[in-house]
Parts: C-alpha cells; sequence; structure tokens
C-alpha cells in the first residue's frame, strides 16, 4: 500500500507526515510515534503494513521545529539523542494531538484510535492514553518512560507495552515502574522479552533487530487495533 507525504498545521507552521490508508474500507487509525531518528525507511514500512491490514496510519516528524529536523542514520546516534534531549513534551503532545485529529478525518477512519510508540516514542504513548483520550496504545523498547508517570494518572484505554530482557535503556527500577503504570488497568500488558535488547523492532537497525522477538510484539499491537476495527463495527 502506497503512502504519501502530507503536511499537517501546527503551532507556529506545519509538520510533515508520512500517511498510509487501505484503498476501500473503514478501519481504526494508528499513529507510530518514531524512534529518535525519524520517520525512516523502517517506519514509513511499518505505516504500509498497517494500512495493508486496513488501518489509516500516520508517522509525523517530531522534530520539525528542530534546527536539525531531518532522517538521521543510526551511525548518527549522538545527533539524535542530542536533538530529543532539546523537544519540548508538551508541545510535542500537541502536535500529536494535532495528528490524531488528522487521522480521525480521513475518509477510511471509523473513528478509533491507536498510538504505538517506539523507543522514544513510549512516553508518547502513555501520556496519550491519560490525556487524549486515544482508544488503546503500545509501546516497544520504551526509553525514561517513567518520567512521564504521575501519581494522579488514570490510564483510559487497553495498552501494551514491550522491553528487551538485555535493553541497557531500561534498568529494573525503569521496568518495575513503568509495568505498575501500565497494569493499573486489568488489561494492561507488560512483557520482557528474553533475547531482545534495544531497539529490536527496526529490520534496518545495525545491530539489535530480532525477527522473533518484533513478531510477537506486533502480535500484540495489531490484536488491539484488531479490537478497535470490530468494535467498530458491532456498534454499527
Amino acid at each position: 500500500m502506497a503512502g504519501t507525504d502530507i503536511k499537517v498545521a501546527a503551532d507556529g507552521g506545519a509538520f510533515d507526515a508520512y500517511i498510509a490508508a487501505p484503498a476501500q474500507g473503514k478501519g481504526p487509525g494508528v499513529i507510530l510515534v518514531t524512534h529518535i531518528y525519524g520517520v525512516d525507511r523502517d517506519t514509513r514500512g511499518m505505516c504500509d503494513m498497517l494500512a495493508d491490514k486496513g488501518c489509516v496510519a500516520l508517522a509525523q516528524n517530531f522534530f520539525w521545529r528542530d534546527k536539525d529536523s531531518g532522517v538521521l542514520a543510526h551511525s548518527e546516534g549522538q545527533r539524535a539523542r542530542e536533538r530529543a534531549m532539546r523537544i519540548d513534551f508538551a508541545q510535542s503532545m500537541n502536535d500529536l494531538k494535532r495528528a490524531i485529529a488528522e487521522v480521525k478525518k480521513h475518509p477510511n477512519c471509523n473513528g478509533k484510535v491507536a498510538v504505538l510508540g517506539f523507543c522514544f516514542g513510549g512516553s508518547y504513548v502513555y501520556r496519550a492514553a491519560c490525556d487524549l483520550g486515544i482508544d488503546a496504545g503500545a509501546s516497544f523498547h520504551g526509553t525514561f518512560v517513567s518520567k512521564s508517570v504521575r501519581p494522579v494518572d488514570r490510564v483510559g484505554c487497553p495498552l501494551t507495552f514491550h522491553y528487551g530482557a538485555e535493553d541497557e535503556m531500561a534498568p529494573q527500577a525503569e521496568l518495575d515502574a513503568v509495568r505498575k503504570a501500565v497494569t493499573a488497568r486489568p488489561d494492561g500488558e507488560f512483557f520482557v522479552h528474553k533475547g531482545a535488547g534495544h531497539g529490536y523492532m527496526f529490520p534496518s537497525r545495525p545491530t539489535g533487530y530480532s525477527a522473533e522477538v518484533a513478531g510477537k510484539s506486533w502480535d500484540r499491537a495489531l490484536a488491539l487495533i484488531g479490537a478497535l476495527k470490530t468494535a467498530k463495527a458491532a456498534a454499527e
């Protein structure tokens, strides 16, 4: 399923995004919050795969306001980390809200929306579940998610969070804190996968990709997304 590049109006301008949708029929919208390298080939491929499964999938450039706003290679890790540290989280959450509105108005969207987050994107998934009224969320090897957890939080939708057991970015204290927050709802899922490290979801990553663990993680995320399609059909 071929996607297209679009612009979405936001505070102070417009951000660029990649969107892919099914040729016909309606399904849930899915927002992909990328890793720190941006909307790269892997991310676009994920959007295309989701469109093939009947979803309207959008991945936005969260770094569009930064002086260093383009897609970066995995070899440019330091540069990617530095710009991620410069991001205004509250402002970016507002951008995410705009992206959710964008997919909801798409003619192939049934009004339900899930947010998927990779690495840097994990915190956005959690906060969107608490603050933006989304219908499902999935996080894959999220980083520093516990910093976004507040004592008064009420998670408003099912979540599935996934980490690799060998992820150097996720020490045990972080895993414990995120597990507690995510499983506060009875339908919250939390998995730590043996044999996987950080970034295991990305086929183009020079090291660390695990097809087996990525497949298991996708299965759980697609189950949540599939339920949104089924729930809408039942309501109609």
